[in-house]
C-alpha cells in the first residue's frame, strides 16, 4: 500500500486512517509526520490520532467534505491513501471524495486505494468522467477476502495540440 511513498513525496492525504496502521507504516518509509493529512470521521479514532501522531494535521471529518475544502494553500500533496469501503459508498459520493482528493493532489501525484477483493472499486464511467485512469499495483492472498491495491493518477495528456491528428 505505502511502497511507492516516501521522503520524497512530500505531503500525503489519508483518508479513514482508523487506528493508523498506514500512518505507521508511511512513517516507516521515511515519510515526516507534519507532512500527514489525516481525515478521519470517527471522533474517537480522531481523538486516538492526535495523541499517536501529534504532529500530523488531522481533521475529524466525512472525506466527502474535501471536494469544498481547500486543505492546503494550493494542490501541494505528493499522493493520498486510502482503505475507504468505496463498493459501499454511493457514487455521487464517491464522485465529490475523488473530486476533493485530486483538488489537493499535486500534478503526478496519485491516490492509492486498498479495496477487499480483486475487482476495482471505481465504475469506469466516473473514471472517464474525471479524466482518471487506474493501475492495479499490488494484492495480498494473507487477507481474507484477499486485498488489492489500485493506483489512481489523472491521465497525463498531450501538452500541445497537433492539427495533423484532429
Amino acid at each position: 500500500m505505502t511502497s511507492d511513498i516516501g521522503p520524497e513525496t512530500g505531503p500525503v492525504l489519508e483518508l479513514g486512517p482508523g487506528t493508523g496502521p498506514f500512518t505507521r507504516a508511511l512513517l516507516s518509509r521515511g515519510v515526516r509526520e507534519e507532512d500527514l493529512t489525516l481525515i478521519e470521521s470517527d471522533p474517537d479514532f480522531a481523538a486516538l490520532l492526535m495523541r499517536r501522531f501529534p504532529a500530523a494535521r488531522i481533521f475529524e471529518m466525512d472525506a466527502v467534505g474535501l471536494r469544498h475544502l481547500s486543505l492546503f494553500p494550493r494542490p501541494v500533496a505528493g499522493a493520498a491513501i486510502s482503505g475507504l469501503p468505496f463498493r459501499l459508498i454511493s457514487p455521487h459520493k464517491t464522485l465529490a471524495i475523488l473530486e476533493g482528493v485530486f483538488a489537493n493532489l499535486r500534478p503526478g501525484g496519485a491516490l492509492y486505494q486498498l479495496t477487499l477483493g480483486r475487482r476495482c472499486p471505481f465504475d469506469q464511467s466516473l473514471l472517464d468522467r474525471l479524466d482518471l485512469e487506474v493501475t492495479r499495483v499490488g494484492h495480498t492472498f494473507r487477507n481474507f477476502p484477499p486485498a488489492t491495491v489500485y493506483r489512481v493518477a489523472r491521465i497525463k495528456t498531450l501538452g500541445t495540440y497537433d492539427w495533423r491528428f484532429a
